[in-house]
């Protein structure tokens, strides 16, 4: 299938070539509406400007691009923080562009990168979706996948969710905690299903079920979201043993809750974070809780695109297993049922 063109896109959209040239270029005298018109017949012929196809094809810039959904989260700020130092190890500068967890801000980061003609290009999708749309604006541009939303066609580089969560919760279990809780994530999170699944299996392996609490419906803060499910959690007699969260930044909402709810964190109820961020180990904080090993997988990520970008195309998998980080937020439960 060939290459589309800029003549492409101008027959699609209803506008000369110049128009789209201009478009592209974010001119001031195109209409917003004329310029949403033409990257839209650009995301659908997946048309790669031609300033970025002749940088690809032969002049390097020595810049990599970055999309996360969520440069304030503590996890995503230490993937980029390694993706940056290894590019750096390499001749290599970083543009970073936060998505903020929207998919036509996520196809706009990856228009912006093409058409500053970057080497290649790191990704962590808001969603499989998304990661359909932008798949053919990507077509022979060097490409690594953070995380799990991907189709598995490209490189990718990602930790094993399932296992993690299974780790957590087997855990719990041997620490004598039978009525355990899954709290956090959204819906639509490939990410959570993931853990959730492990969390289950932990349990069906015992014969046991498990509790596992509604995610928020949609446009509702995730972490308030959290917050309300811990403290009407914490009202309910009996306490549940122990929680599982979905991540660090859930975790953290269920200590504030436990705490205004007067509940003591481990000695009324164990709790275990997900993600190992810089903060959980605090001393005041001092969470239980699963590495992802954020940098490694940020290393890697710029290893193997660099592979790419000299030429080896062949796709890579990287899945990296799950550390248990035990600290100080759980502890064993006695026979009649209070925990020591």
């Amino acid at each position: 299938m060939r290459r589309a063109t800029i003549r492409d896109v101008a027959a699609l959209a209803g506008v000369s070539p110049a128009t789209v040239s201009r478009a592209l270029n974010d001119a001031p005298e195109i209409s917003p509406e004329t310029r949403e018109r033409v990257r839209a017949a650009c995301r659908q012929l997946g048309y790669v400007p031609n300033a970025a196809a002749k940088g690809l094809a032969g002049r390097a810039t020595h810049v990599i691009g970055l999309v996360v959904p969520d440069v304030s989260n503590p996890y995503f700020t230490g993937i980029a923080t390694a993706i940056e130092e290894t590019a750096a190890e390499n001749g290599y500068r970083v543009l970073l562009s936060n998505s903020l967890q929207e998919e036509a801000q996520e196809l706009q980061a990856i228009e912006n990168f093409l058409a500053r003609q970057i080497d290649g290009v790191v990704i962590s999708p808001q969603s499989r979706e998304s990661q359909v749309r932008h798949r053919q604006m990507l077509e022979g541009v060097p490409c690594v996948y953070l995380g799990v939303n991907h189709d598995g066609r490209r490189s990718y580089v990602m930790a094993d969710n399932e296992a993690g969560a299974y780790r957590a919760a087997s855990y719990l279990l041997d620490l004598g905690h039978r009525d355990l809780v899954f709290l956090g994530g959204r819906a639509d999170s490939r990410t959570r299903a993931l853990r959730e699944t492990g969390f289950r299996r932990a349990l069906e392996e015992r014969g046991l079920t498990g509790r596992v609490l509604p995610p928020p419906p949609e446009g509702w803060d995730l972490r308030q979201w959290g917050y309300d499910q811990a403290v009407e959690l914490f009202r309910q007699r009996p306490l549940p043993h122990a929680i599982l969260a979905f991540s660090d930044l859930t975790a953290l909402k269920i200590l504030e809750a436990a705490e205004e709810q007067g509940i003591r964190v481990p000695e009324d109820v164990s709790l275990v974070g997900y993600d190992n961020v810089s903060y959980t180990a605090i001393p005041r904080i001092h969470l239980t809780t699963v590495s992802q090993h954020k940098f490694q997988q940020g290393r890697i990520a710029v290893e193997r695109l660099l592979r790419q970008i000299r030429g080896d195309r062949l796709p890579t998998a990287d899945l990296l297993q799950p550390e248990l980080v035990i600290r100080s937020t759980c502890i064993p439960r006695t026979e009649g049922g209070a925990s020591v």
